[in-house]
């Protein structure tokens, strides 16, 4: 009995032949790539184009984003602007109300209202600046300042007006109100119960303020008015006395020399004596008193 050889198995096939035909006349080009090859390339085709398409995509996302920074800077840049020219309104604004609280106090003044007391300046920008914690901070910072001086000078300029049409209609009054400074000095005695200069172990009731200056300052009347006496009082020695009217008589003592006769009309601030130390005086001083319906008060309250 024969035995059949089995035939070999046949190799697959694991190449690949492309035939390249350039035109009609040129010679055909074979190009024979094995499978694995051609998988090998496949893949790495493929791994270029996909790192291809992530470089491209991560480009635009850079690029954007770039651009988004770039806005953001601009628009952080357009807000400190604006933030720093409020910031220079303000100032403005409150060199305006600075004006009109100074109006406010010469028309009080005139009116012999005592100005009111001086409030806590308000902080500069730089103190708001560092107060707060970012720019959107400052910004309602700011602009709640803003909102707060408009309100202060919309109430001020209302208070001015009606100070203006009181003086109007009332301005012979004030002007014989006797609420100016004769002279510009340290107030050495003041109103009221005190001990005696002469007499230290006793006290006495001193009917007005004591004003220290040089010797022969101008003494200024405090009021329109009509001069009553000029002479020599005791106590006072050479002595002014005015009367304004409206129950108030304004007397000027220790004079060195009257410049004014009885019945003279003056008016506010005139020149109506010179300082010295006559009648019972310690030193060189003016004796200011002030009369209402003839019982003496306290001139610092008519004094600005």
């Amino acid at each position: 009995m024969k035995i059949q050889k089995k035939s070999p198995k046949k190799k697959a096939n694991d190449s690949f032949t492309f035939i390249i035909i350039p035109g009609k006349t040129g010679q055909a080009l074979h190009l024979c790539l094995s499978r694995k090859y051609i998988l090998a390339g496949s893949l790495l085709l493929s791994s270029v184009i996909l790192v291809s398409a992530m470089i491209t995509c991560l480009f635009f996302q850079s690029q954007a984003e770039i651009r988004s920074v770039e806005k953001i800077k601009m628009e952080s840049l357009k807000k400190d602007e604006t933030i720093d020219l409020l910031g220079k309104e303000i100032q403005n604004i409150r060199k305006q109300q600075e004006g009109i609280d100074q109006t406010q106090n010469e028309i009080k003044k005139l009116m012999g209202i005592m100005p009111e007391a001086q409030v806590n300046a308000k902080p500069s920008r730089g103190t708001i600046v560092s107060e707060m914690g970012g720019a959107e901070n400052e910004a309602e910072d700011i602009l709640s300042a803003t909102r707060s001086i408009k309100r202060e000078i919309n109430r001020q300029e209302n208070e001015i007006n009606s100070l203006l049409s009181e003086v109007s209609q009332r301005g012979t009054y004030y002007r014989s109100r006797p609420n100016q400074w004769p002279i510009k000095g340290e107030i050495s005695s003041p109103y009221g119960w005190r001990k005696s200069p002469f007499r230290s172990r006793k006290t006495s009731f001193h009917d007005g303020i004591d004003i220290v200056q040089d010797l022969g300052t101008e003494v200024l009347t405090a009021g329109d008015g009509k001069v009553i006496f000029a002479g020599w009082k005791a106590v006072y020695g050479k002595t002014v006395e005015i009367d304004h009217g409206y129950g108030f008589i304004s007397r000027y003592g220790h004079n060195s020399v009257i410049l004014v006769n009885e019945g003279d009309r003056v008016q506010k601030g005139e020149a109506i004596a010179c300082l010295g130390n006559t009648g019972n005086s310690t030193g060189p001083h003016l004796h200011f008193t002030i009369m209402k319906n003839n019982e003496s008060e306290n001139p610092e309250n008519y004094l600005p």
